[in-house]
């Protein structure tokens, strides 16, 4: 727990530290950037903590490729990364396709869409964001907090708390600076309007509640390899063929029935049907895979 509560006090830091100072950057720097004062509120404090990292896993004794996750030799590591980004495609592809044929989603007739050139674009952005998105957000969750987090917790316990800080994340994003002026005061405000967004909890709980189902799964993945490349694959090839989706479908055309099943104000991809699915593959991988040889972590 210890660990936990460490991380999130580091994290949130920064974001103190960035209402303090980011107002008088904004003008000078920022703008020039093309930076709105949400986003600098946001990446600003995300580059610094990111370039701070290093001493900090000094600090809690994670500054080591092996505390986070990375224990597998270059020719296995690679091989587990490529069999986990097939897993992933087809985990989203499975999903996608039920949501197509139920009519949730629909293709987006359009000429400039429908071109190889602009499918191979699609799926090289794709899989180049997925792969980006996989290396941060797993080393981060399954990598260091897990390995951080078993030393003194149950698997259960480490899997659901990195789970609901996964999903807070994706909801926590600063509010916008609307007319008032950017002073240290609205952006403490823009911090704390962003950070009470999961409180209003309906309009977000379809969306919530996959993010936390798909933090678990990644853990039993990390739990169950005894390494973080398997999920970094697996979540790669969700984000591939989510952006994919997006691209190739047209989410306007949701039909308000159906749209009970997938999150219709976060991604059209999450919600209550991508949630049954993971709980049932969850289910099946808990019960059929093996615990991680300790020679192998």
């Amino acid at each position: 727990m210890r660990v936990f509560l460490l991380f999130f006090a580091y994290l949130a830091g920064f974001l103190v530290l960035a209402a303090a100072v980011v107002p008088t950057l904004q003008t000078p720097y920022l703008d020039a950037l093309g930076l709105e004062p949400a986003s600098s509120l946001y990446r600003v404090p995300m580059l610094v903590a990111a370039l701070a990292l290093p001493l900090f896993l000094r600090v809690v004794a994670l500054d080591s490729w092996r505390a986070a996750g990375y224990t597998l030799p270059r020719h296995a590591a690679w091989s587990a990364l490529a069999r986990g980004l097939v897993i992933g495609i087809a985990i989203m592809l499975a999903l996608t396709a039920a949501q197509w044929l139920l009519d949730i989603h629909h293709f987006a007739v359009r000429e400039s869409r429908w071109t190889p050139q602009y499918f191979a674009r699609t799926l090289i952005s794709g899989l180049l964001s997925g792969l980006a998105v996989g290396f941060i957000e797993e080393t981060l969750f399954r990598g260091l907090m897990h390995t951080g987090m078993r030393r003194t917790l149950g698997f259960w316990a480490t899997a659901l708390l990195t789970a609901l800080l996964y999903a807070v994340l994706h909801f926590v994003k600063p509010a916008e600076l609307g007319t008032a002026a950017f002073t240290t005061a609205e952006a403490f405000r823009m911090i704390g309007d962003g950070l009470a967004r999961p409180g209003d909890f309906a309009p977000i709980a379809d969306s919530f509640v996959t993010l936390v189902v798909v933090g678990v799964f990644l853990s039993m993945v990390r739990e169950r390899t005894g390494n973080v490349l398997w999920a970094i694959g697996i979540h790669a090839g969700w984000v591939m063929i989510i952006k994919l989706m997006k691209y190739l479908t047209d989410p306007t055309l949701v039909d308000g029935r159906a749209s009970f099943w997938v999150a219709a104000g976060y991604d059209h991809i999450t919600g209550w049907m991508a949630t049954i699915w993971l709980v049932a593959i969850m289910g099946v991988y808990w019960c059929v895979s093996r615990p991680a040889r300790k020679d192998a972590e």
